[in-house]
C-alpha cells in the first residue's frame, strides 16, 4: 500500500469520524416537537399519556435518547446510524492500523481479523458509551433539584395555590437552575391542561425520567389527591425523608473511604519501601558472587 493511499484512507476515517460528530450535535440542538409551539399540545403530542407509547424497544430507545439530551423525533433513525457509522470508522482504523503500524503487519491472518473486528465493535459501542454517560449525568442533576423544588413546591402550596398552580410556579423560577426538571414539570402541566389522566400524566413524567425519586414523588402526590391528605404535611415528610437518604448515602461514602485509602497507600507505598529497603542488599549479594 502507497504512502498517498495511506494518507487517503486515513482522510476518509477522519471525515466519517466529523460526520458522526455533526450528526450528534446536530440531533442535539434541533428543535424538539415536544416542547414546540404556542398554541395548547395535545395528549398526543406530549408523549406523556397514553402509557403504551413508551412500551417496547422503539418506545425505550427514544425515552433513552430524551435523557442524553437527542429529543429530537428523529433521534433513534440518526443514533442507528451514528452506531452504523461508528463500525465502519472501526472498519478503517482497523485495516489502516493493519498497514502503517509494522507490529500489526506481522500478525497472522487470524490476528488481523481480530484486529479490524475488535475496531469494528469498540467504535460501534461508542455512541451507547456516550448516550449512557449523559443518561447518568441527567439521572445525577434530577436527583440534586428535587429538594429545592419541593421547597418551592410546599411554599407555593402553603400560600395558597393548587398543585397545578405550584408546578407552574415551580417549573417557571426552576428554569434557568434546574432546566431538566423544568422540562419534566413543563410538560407535566402541559399534559394535565390538556385533558391527561393525573395518575397517567404523574405516572409517564417519572416512568420517562428513570428517577426513584422523582418516581415516589408522582406516586405520594396521586395518593394524596386521591385520599385527599394535606399536601402540605405530604410535601414535607417527603422532603426531610428525600434530604435524610440523600445525608445517608453521603455517610456511606464516606465510611466506605478509609478502606479504599488504606488499599491504596498499600499498594503504592509498600512495594516502594520495600524495593529502598531490599535493592542495596540484593545488589550487594549479586556482586559477592
Amino acid at each position: 500500500m502507497t504512502l498517498i493511499n495511506a494518507w487517503t484512507l486515513l482522510g476518509g476515517f477522519l471525515a466519517c469520524g466529523l460526520v458522526f460528530a455533526l450528526a450528534l450535535i446536530a440531533v442535539q440542538r434541533a428543535p424538539s416537537k415536544v416542547w414546540a409551539g404556542p398554541e395548547t399540545p395535545k395528549p398526543r403530542d406530549l408523549h406523556l399519556v397514553n402509557p403504551g407509547e413508551t412500551g417496547g424497544e422503539s418506545g425505550a430507545l427514544r425515552r433513552q435518547l430524551a435523557q442524553a439530551g437527542f429529543d429530537h423525533p428523529d433521534a433513534p433513525r440518526y443514533y442507528i446510524w451514528a452506531r452504523v457509522i461508528g463500525a465502519v470508522n472501526g472498519f478503517a482504523a482497523g485495516i489502516l492500523l493493519l498497514r502503517i503500524v509494522p507490529v500489526f503487519q506481522s500478525l497472522a491472518p487470524p490476528g488481523q481479523v481480530s484486529l479490524v473486528l475488535t475496531a469494528c465493535v469498540l467504535f460501534y459501542f461508542i455512541p451507547v458509551v456516550v448516550v449512557d454517560k449523559r443518561r447518568a449525568a441527567y439521572k445525577r442533576r434530577l436527583e440534586l433539584a428535587l429538594p429545592d423544588a419541593l421547597d418551592l413546591m410546599l411554599v407555593c402550596i402553603e400560600a395558597g395555590q393548587s398543585i397545578d398552580l405550584a408546578l407552574m410556579r415551580v417549573a417557571d423560577e426552576m428554569q434557568d437552575v434546574h432546566p431538566d426538571l423544568s422540562a419534566r414539570f413543563h410538560a407535566l402541566t402541559e399534559a394535565l391542561a390538556a385533558g391527561a389522566d393525573r395518575h397517567d400524566a404523574w405516572m409517564r413524567m417519572a416512568a420517562e425520567a428513570e428517577n426513584d425519586d422523582l418516581r415516589q414523588f408522582a406516586s405520594i402526590m396521586v395518593q394524596s389527591s386521591t385520599l385527599g391528605t394535606p399536601m402540605s404535611q405530604t410535601l414535607r415528610a417527603f422532603t426531610a425523608d428525600l434530604r435524610d437518604r440523600r445525608v445517608r448515602k453521603v455517610e456511606e461514602r464516606a465510611n466506605v473511604l478509609p478502606t479504599k485509602m488504606t488499599l491504596s497507600t498499600m499498594l503504592f507505598t509498600i512495594p516502594p519501601l520495600l524495593i529502598l529497603l531490599l535493592a542495596p542488599s540484593i545488589y550487594r549479594l549479586s556482586q559477592s558472587f
